[in-house]
């Protein structure tokens, strides 16, 4: 399975498994099966015989012992970790609700989204690298909205074509349809929402990374690098506004040995931090 996880990690979530490298190999390993089952999820939800699939895997993942192989390892680490069962409801069903996707009416629905399919699996990689205190999860929760906040903005086109608007109903034009994306008319409105969502997906990486400090030393470096490689293709859209609607921005490996150099010497918070819960959190946690 070590191979298998791992393989999946690589394949699909390149800035994840680049900065993994810096793990150590169990760690590593064990991330690789967390992003594992939660891509599978997410891979049935896009299948064709959606519904079916993917209630055939959250039926084996109930199971005491799963027959599916990434179940099976994932059920291993949830009892290892302790991994908190919530994470795990929610995250299903914010993987579920792409089913019969529903356009997000405003901002506090969108976060509730990103929450649901992001923040569950920052809250779980917590536990994994070895973040135990009780304050933790909420900074992991908010660095996984900070990247799917970016996955999204980045992703604008693509959903379209797929039928999908993720940008809150009350930021768009009234009737405003994915075709309206697709055909290029108002490619300057999209980017100047774009950019304030990103502007939002900034305040909840910075949380993200004074969370930090809960992380012990070994692995605080790979989370940082995690981040601001993603935190870094929000930029790299900013600065490609001609672009970013035509093809997808990615970083290429210079840019992200660049930002592995430029980050060597950080220097981690050496006081707690203080969770902003009512600014960042609303009640559905």
């Amino acid at each position: 399975m070590n191979n298998t996880a791992q393989d999946i990690l690589k394949k699909h979530a390149k800035s994840f498994y680049f900065a993994g490298l810096l793990l150590d190999k169990k760690t590593l390993n064990d991330a690789a099966i967390l992003y594992a089952f939660c891509r599978q999820l997410d891979d049935a939800a896009d299948e064709e015989d959606q519904q079916t699939k993917l209630n055939d895997l959250i039926t084996d993942y109930k199971k005491e012992d799963p027959e599916d192989l990434i179940n099976k390892e994932f059920k291993k680490l949830q009892r290892t970790y302790q991994l908190n069962q919530k994470f795990i409801d929610d995250l299903i069903t914010g993987v579920s609700s792409d089913i019969n996707f529903k356009q997000p009416k405003n901002l506090s629905e969108l976060i509730k989204y990103s929450y649901q399919v992001a923040g569950t699996v920052g809250g779980l990689m917590a536990k994994i690298l070895g973040a135990n205190d009780h304050n933790a999860w909420k900074f992991a929760v908010d660095l996984g909205i900070g990247m799917q906040i970016t996955n999204i903005s980045r992703d604008i086109k693509e959903d379209a074509q797929n039928g999908r608007i993720y940008i809150p109903e009350d930021m768009l034009p009234n009737n405003f349809k994915p075709t309206d994306i697709t055909d290029g008319s108002n490619d300057g409105l999209i980017f100047n929402i774009t950019k304030q969502l990103l502007e939002i997906a900034e305040t909840y990486y910075q949380s993200g990374f004074e969370g930090i400090y809960y992380i012990p030393r070994k692995n605080k470096f790979s989370i940082l690098i995690a981040g601001v490689l993603y935190n870094s293709i929000g930029k790299k859209i900013i600065k490609n506004k001609t672009l970013f609607l035509k093809q997808r921005i990615y970083l290429n490996t210079f840019e992200k040995l660049l930002i592995l150099i430029a980050n060597v010497f950080t220097k981690y918070k050496s006081k707690e931090p203080v969770h902003l819960t009512h600014q960042l959190h609303s009640n559905y946690f």
